[in-house]
Formats: structure tokens, sequence, C-alpha cells
């Protein structure tokens, strides 16, 4: 099953055409590859429910294509290709197959200047009538069937309704606060028609609305104050109905999955017991009682992946990762179950991840990769009885044969087990090690899969170490929550044990330098104050200064429309806020700081940078900063993203220079 460009063989892309910086160092012609592959050429394949039609998603010339494809021939569908719209300024973002072969699409709206953002429109472009419409718009039109008063709101899909041909389940959260918040209205929309018919109000603010196969049941879970979760269930098959609360009394979050298709029972992810490191369960709970059970027990892990059956809504399989990626199957004779296997077995030490499936799943659709690599699409067909290759992420380039990521497991100074991801440099000659911090700081925690950053710095000759701190996502809600107020302290000291314990136990050297964007920017800049005998440099990206002032300017201030995030992730006290923000703590900085921001940045607005750099030009601190312009949260455009790199690595080869302020850190 495997194709030779798993055998990747050493070859020079050719080099963007930029010019070069006055201040900056050129990448080596490796490095500049890797760069150029941070963008995928395909992404987004998933074939159509009848099974005629690939749909992908082509990225050509810094604009994103929707490609629909014969299964079988895989030619283009004449006219069915949606292209970038110069008369609007839209290209599209993405989207998802519905019942009858139709294609539901999104768009991003361009104004020339700054990074493509989502409009809130919705598209149908159906396969089997030469119809593409514009079925909702962020401006708030019902745009065909004109029901109901004009919301201005985004629309979401609640279910596609599989066995309903003619309807789909929608969401509609109104940006307009009304009745003392935003509760989003249920509405069964009609595909050939556009009508909106409305079925019912959420029970709350910020209410994430589900649905069983043929939407007779619903339920929303609506966030509470306390970040915590009110479970209601409401039944459309019993005359007068109403939402139902019930009380579910779980240690952790719940989140939910599916719901089976007789709305008895919704499956999701929680933890069952207290403490940082308790297990992640699979669980079934019940909508009518609250009770609830242990499905599968998965332990403390992250990327768990749950995949259902469309015959009962029950869990078919589920596939995370630990050390490297599992996989548990629950219903051994289900045909997607078993291909899957067939697919893990074919490609050992990859992560497979099935991508689309048709209604009887005849076709399936998967991608394969790793860290090291982009990775591939696959398509298995029950008519030829095995799988065939599609096309690669990166379909024109070979690729390096990059390192894989090492699992590393260390224990914390306060005897919690964290889990993070090494990255060794393939020439196997290591300058420095990088704490290489992820943002959110609850999101985006390092998953299995390629990130071109880490790959980037590594083939530059460091060793990359991303540690998931607690307060990182992916692992459960216990160690996410256990970062709260612990932004500045216990956070960063969870990454310093991780780096020496990766210098105690693997070749990096005595160099340590800390490099991240967002809440990993912040952390770099308050690294070099929390632990100041430790690290080298500090590589700052998107980041923030000063804790007051991103409350009061952040652009994710208020969480799930609901409570003030900031306050209970942050904390309140201002003394020890303000002992938590570089800004007010530069006398303890000893080593050289590299700034980088975007102009427009609305998460971590640039008037925090630039404070920043005006408090630093009061003192003796080595720095250099940098700000983009027409770039927001983390930088968008090839031009940009070149510069930083090359200032990246020009700064890192100037502290290379420097001696170690930690010579014996290794032998501690």
């Amino acid at each position: 099953m495997k194709r030779s460009i798993f055998k990747y063989a050493m070859a020079l892309l050719m080099i963007m055409t930029i010019a070069p910086s006055a201040t900056a160092v050129a990448l080596s012609d490796d490095a500049q590859m890797i760069l150029d592959l941070r963008r995928s050429e395909f992404s987004q394949v998933e074939v159509s429910p009848s099974g005629k039609y690939i749909s992908a998603m082509l990225r050509r010339d810094d604009r994103n294509t929707l490609v629909i494809l014969d299964r079988k021939t895989g030619a283009p569908i004449e006219g069915k290709s949606i292209r970038y719209d110069e008369k609007d300024n839209m290209e599209v973002a993405g989207g998802q197959w519905l019942s009858g072969d139709i294609y539901a699409y999104r768009v991003f709206i361009e104004d020339g200047k700054y990074r493509p953002s989502g409009s809130g429109d919705m598209f149908l472009l159906h396969m089997e009538k030469p119809v593409n419409e514009r079925i909702w718009s962020w401006k708030g039109n019902f745009l065909k069937g004109r029901t109901g008063e004009k919301t201005f709101g985004s629309l979401g899909v609640v279910s596609v309704l599989p066995n309903d041909k003619d309807n789909i389940l929608v969401s509609i959260s109104p940006w307009k606060r009304r009745d003392g918040g935003v509760r989003p209205i249920i509405y069964k929309m009609q595909l050939t028609t556009g009508n909106f018919k409305k079925i019912t109000v959420g029970p709350g603010r910020g209410a994430s609305i589900m649905s069983n196969i043929d939407g007779s049941m619903l339920g929303a879970f609506v966030p509470k104050d306390n970040l915590g979760l009110d479970y209601y269930f409401y039944d459309r098959s019993v005359e007068n109905s109403a939402w139902k609360s019930i009380s579910i009394d779980f240690p952790g979050k719940f989140n939910a999955l599916n719901m089976s298709n007789d709305g008895k029972y919704v499956f999701g992810l929680t933890q069952l017991e207290e403490g940082i490191n308790a297990s992640q369960h699979l669980v079934k709970l019940s909508t009518e009682t609250g009770d609830y059970e242990s499905v599968f027990d998965f332990g403390f892990v992250s990327q768990i992946n749950v995949s259902f059956d469309r015959e009962d809504g029950h869990p078919v399989y589920a596939r995370w990762v630990d050390d490297k990626p599992e996989i548990k199957v629950f219903k051994k004779n289900h045909n997607r179950a078993k291909v899957l296997a067939g697919f893990v077995k074919g490609f050992p030490g990859f992560l497979v991840t099935p991508t689309g499936r048709d209604d009887t799943n005849d076709n399936l659709t998967f991608h394969v990769g790793s860290p090291g690599i982009r990775g591939e699409y696959y398509i298995w067909e029950k008519e030829v009885g095995g799988a065939r290759y599609l096309f690669s992420q990166q379909e024109e380039i070979d690729q390096l044969e990059l390192s894989s990521y090492q699992s590393i497991k260390y224990e914390t100074s306060d005897g919690v087990m964290l889990q993070g991801w090494l990255l060794m440099p393939r020439s196997g000659k290591v300058k420095a090690l990088i704490n290489y911090i992820h943002g959110g700081p609850h999101g985006p925690y390092i998953p299995y899969r390629f990130n071109y950053r880490m790959q980037l710095l590594s083939e530059m000759g460091y060793a990359v170490f991303a540690p998931n701190f607690r307060g990182s996502g992916g692992y459960g809600i216990n160690l996410e929550r256990s970062g709260y107020t612990q932004w500045g302290t216990r956070m960063l000291d969870d990454m310093r044990d991780g780096a020496e314990f990766v210098q105690k136990n693997h070749n990096v050297g005595d160099k340590v330098y800390t490099l991240g964007g967002s809440y990993g920017g912040y952390s770099s800049a308050q690294n070099v104050v929390r632990h100041s005998d430790y690290y080298d440099c500090s590589v700052i990206m998107a980041g923030f200064f000063e804790f007051d002032e991103l409350k009061s300017t952040w652009d994710g201030r208020r969480g799930a429309f609901t409570g003030d995030y900031t306050d209970t992730a942050m904390g309140t006290d201002p003394v020890e806020l303000k002992s938590q923000s570089p800004i007010h703590n530069l006398d303890k900085v000893k080593v050289p700081l590299l700034i980088l921001h975007g102009k427009a940045d609305r998460r971590t607005p640039l008037a925090g940078a630039k404070k920043y750099v005006k408090a630093l030009e009061k003192t003796d601190i080595d720095f250099k900063h940098y700000f983009y312009k027409n770039e927001g949260h983390g930088l968008y455009f090839d031009d940009n993203e070149q510069d930083q790199y090359e200032k990246v690595q020009t700064f890192l080869n100037q502290c290379d220079a420097r001696q170690s302020l930690n010579p014996e850190v290794a032998s501690r």
C-alpha cells in the first residue's frame, strides 16, 4: 500500500523570490524547503455521500480553490470548481458534504491588506443540479424564504440529517444580545428552497447544540459562570415538549461527541477521578436520567478521536496518541473499523486519519502522515477491494526525510507527570536546546503531526522541545484547569522542569533558549524573568506583557459568552498579576530578546508590545524588535514569514556565540 513518496529523495525547492534582508541571514536550501512546506497544496479531502465524487481544497498562487473530482477517473467535474471571486474578494474557506451530494462551503473575505477572514456566509453547491447559491449571509439575511425576523449572526450545521435528503438542522447564533444574552436559534432548513423553519431557541447563552440522526432529540450544553456546564434535552417527538434540565455530577467537564440514533444516550469524554493526571473516559450518558457509565478508559493521553456508527449512533472505534498513535475498536465486524485497522497495519508509525465516507461505507478517504511529513491522501473502495493513492499535501515537490518527534514523559518538581515532544536535528549536531512554548495556553497542544516551525528550527541545528505544561488542552479538563492563575508561575516551572529533564537524558548541550507565540510569546518574556538564571535568550512572537492591559484589550475576553474568563484563568490579585507581568520585572532580565509582532494584532494588541519596547529602551537589555504591517495575531503573508525566520536565525546565531549562563546545568 505504501508509495515511493515515503522514501523521500533529497531535492532542492525553488527559493521564493523575496529580496534578502540586509540584517538577516538567508535560510539554507533545506530550511527554505521546510518553510515553503508550511501550507498544504491539497487538504480537506472527502468522498461525497453517493460515492460518486471527491472534494478537495487545492492551493495555487496563494489562493484556495474547491475542486470536485470524479471518484473513478479523477477528472475534475466541469463547472463545479469554485475559484477566487475577484468581484467580491472571496475565496473558499472549506466546507462539508450534505445529503444528496450537496456541498456546503464557507468563504474568506480579503481586503488586500490583512489576512483573509471568515465572512459567515454559506453557499450550497448542488452536484446534480446546475445550482450554486448563497443561502446565508453574515449581514443577517435569509436569502431564500425570508423566514422570520432579520437576524445578524453566524450559522452552523447541527446535523446533516443523513436520512432526510431535503433538510438539515442549523443553529444561528445572533451577534446582538437579546433577553439578557445570546441564545442560539435552531432551524430546519430545506435544501431545495432555502426556506428556514424555526424549531426552538436554545435554553441559555452560548449553548452548543447537538441532535440525534433524525433531529427528533436535541441536546444543549450551556456554559456556567464557573466554566462548568448545564445540560438540557428537548424531545421533539413529544407534543408541547420543552427543554428539560438534567443534573449530572461529573467531576470534570463533559465533552459531548455524539447522540445515539434513538436519542436515549449521549457519548462524550470526561474525567471521572480527581487529580491532574486522571484518566480520560469515553462515557455513555442517559438523556432521561443523567446516569452515566464508562465505556472505555483511555488513561492520561491526548488527541482522542471517536468514530460513531450511522446505524445506531454508538462508537465504532477510537484513536488517540500516547507515545505513538493508538486505536481501540468497539465493533470489530464494522467495515470502517476493518479498513482503518488495515491502514494502521500498512503504515506503522504513521497517524492514519479518516477524512470522509459515503452513505454505505463502501468508499472511505484517509490521510496518512507523521511529524516528519505533510502526508498523503488515499481512498479505499469496496468495488476494487483495496486502497489507492489520491495525492500528496505537497504534490509537486519532493519532501525531505525529516526527523520525527520523540515522546518525552517527565515528572515535575512537585510530582506531576507531563508529556512533551522532542525533535532532534537531522545532522546530529546540536547548537542549543529550544524550549518551544505553544499558545492558548489551553488550546493548541503539540499534536502528532507535521509542525513546520519546529522542523525549521531543528533544521537550523537546534534540539526543539515542546512541553505540554499544566494548563495545556487535550489531556482533560483537570490538567487544563490546574493552570488557572498559574500562567506566569507554575506553568513556567513545568517548562523548565521539562527542559532540564531533556538536558539530563539527551545530548542537547548546555544552552537553553525559550521561544513561542501568543501565550508562548508571553511565557518566553516571563521565562527570562522567573528563571533568569536558566535561559540564554528569548524569542517573543505576538506576546503580551502586562495582565491588566491584556484584560482590557483582548478580543476574546468574555469566555463562551458568560462569566469573565480572564478573572478565572488569569486571576484577580493585582499584586500577583503585576509580579507575573514581564514589563514590571525587567530588572531581572539578563539575556538578549527578540520581539516580533503584527501591527494589526487584535488578540494581543500592538500597543502592549510598543509599551514593552519603550520600557526596554530605558534599560541596558540587549534587544531587537520588528513590527509587521498588515499582520494580525501571527504572520500570514509569505514574505513576512520569510523575513521573520531569517531574523530568528540571525538572532539565534548571535545567541550561539554568547557564553552560556549555565555551563553546568546539564549535570545538575
